[in-house]
């Protein structure tokens, strides 16, 4: 009986263990083919994840470009006006998706619509819309003063100014203008370094730029426009030269004019020359024309002037001090924290730049985006 009834037990385990390990495995195979299933969903949700994230990016390449377009003054190629105030990018491919990109300027409101819609191969698509602010880049408002100044003004024992002078901080030789002083507390109107980047690199080549670190007026008669990337020098190595600008000159660095070897003209021609670094002009030089001589760091002027009544001069450092120092008079309109000296019988004096047909640089100047929606 004992035999018997342990026989059995044993069987009975032996059912158990079966009967598990079948509900084990059934259990498994049940968890296995859920899990299967689940890592495919989750694979089929990220790849449209990424597949929708990379359409977004194509897209907003779009939006870069327009907007970059707009700094350019409109002059990149591949973009064509299809109706007044409206242009269209031709579609280009990028992520192996087809960019169509379009802008619409609405005058009233001062802005800018770009809309931009990458499409798949497959016919999904991201649509983009952003408005960008149109603003202005004015220099006209620094012809109406002989001297602007965004913090202090010094002019020396002996210099005469005549014109009207607007500034911010303090004035020291008062007493030697003639003309209304005007003391403010902000120039709201005076424009950031940044604004004269963008608006001046849009009027030079910067895949070009000019390889050498100076230029000699004996050999070189013409220049412009010109981008240099770094310091560049201007001379002469023979007397008697002239230098005519005929576009705008971009210097990166630092830019000296006639501070050493020969006495030259440098004819500005109506152009623009613009340093990201200090300007220095040297007494071997002597300035003829109209023209606007700028600088994001300090200006150090002291040429002689060919330049009379029938010509506008318009010099300022945007950051810097302006220190003006020339050899004849000066008929125009400085800027910047200045410093004016000049010698006895030697003036500044100021004339309207529209009175001898110059007019100073102006224009559109996108540079803020205002919304950006994803469609």
């Amino acid at each position: 009986m004992g035999v018997v009834k342990m026989n059995n037990m044993a069987k009975n385990k032996k059912g158990y263990v079966l009967t598990m390990a079948l509900v084990i495995m059934t259990v498994g195979a049940i968890s296995i083919v859920a899990l299967l299933n689940h890592l495919n969903t989750s694979l089929l949700l990220s790849s449209k994840s990424e597949e929708r994230a990379i359409t977004y990016y194509a897209a907003d390449s779009g939006i870069e470009d327009a907007f970059f377009w707009l700094q350019q003054g409109k002059e990149l190629t591949g973009w064509n006006e299809t109706e007044e105030q409206q242009w269209e990018r031709e579609p280009y491919v990028i992520y192996d998706r087809t960019v169509a990109v379009s802008v619409v300027e609405d005058t009233g409101n001062q802005t800018y619509k770009i809309t931009s819609t990458a499409t798949t191969d497959g016919g999904t698509s991201t649509t983009i819309e952003s408005y960008v602010l149109e603003q202005m880049f004015d220099l006209s408002p620094f012809g109406d003063n002989a001297i602007t100044s965004s913090g202090d003004i010094t002019i020396q024992p002996g210099s005469v100014v005549v014109g009207e002078v607007l500034y911010t901080d303090s004035i020291s030789g008062e007493e030697n203008i003639t003309g209304n002083v005007t003391q403010v507390d902000e120039i709201d109107w005076w424009p950031s370094a940044g604004e004269y980047i963008v608006y001046f690199l849009s009027e030079v080549d910067q895949s070009d730029p000019y390889p050498d670190p100076s230029i000699d007026a004996n050999y070189i008669s013409i220049i412009g426009p010109l981008y240099r990337q770094g310091d560049l020098a201007i001379y002469s190595s023979q007397i008697g030269k002239t230098l005519t600008l005929n576009g705008t000159i971009y210097v990166t660095g630092d830019l000296t004019i006639g501070t050493t070897n020969q006495d030259f003209i440098l004819d500005l021609n109506d152009q623009t020359i613009l340093v990201e670094g200090a300007l220095t002009i040297g007494y071997k030089t002597t300035i003829a024309g109209s023209g606007c001589l700028i600088a994001i760091g300090d200006i150090f002027f002291s040429p002689n002037i060919a330049s009379s009544e029938d010509d506008f001069l318009f010099t300022v450092s945007i950051e810097g001090c302006t220190q003006l120092n020339p050899g004849s008079n000066y008929y125009g309109s400085i800027a910047g924290n200045a410093d004016v000296t000049l010698q006895p019988g030697i003036q500044l004096e100021w004339i309207a730049p529209d009175s001898v047909g110059f007019e100073l640089p102006s224009g559109e100047l996108p540079q803020e985006i205002l919304t950006y929606d994803i469609k």
